[in-house]
């Protein structure tokens, strides 16, 4: 799984709230990951003084020389 970081900001376009999502436990898979971090996002644009939210995903690629 990728991580994510689900950045609320404000009217300036400075960071208010940061939430990261390194891991989502479910067995068997019952929500797409995507699923959980729009979850995420809706919710921190519900947040009183933010006005934008940026999610970012990062995935490790490890490669062999």
């Amino acid at each position: 799984m990728a991580s994510y970081v689900i950045t609320g900001r404000n009217k300036t376009g400075e960071p208010v709230l940061s939430v990261n999502v390194d891991s989502i436990s479910q067995e068997p898979p019952v929500v797409d990951e995507v699923d959980v971090v729009n979850a995420v996002r809706a919710f921190i644009a519900g947040t009183a003084g933010v006005f934008s939210v940026v999610a970012q995903k990062y995935e490790q690629v490890i490669t062999t020389v």
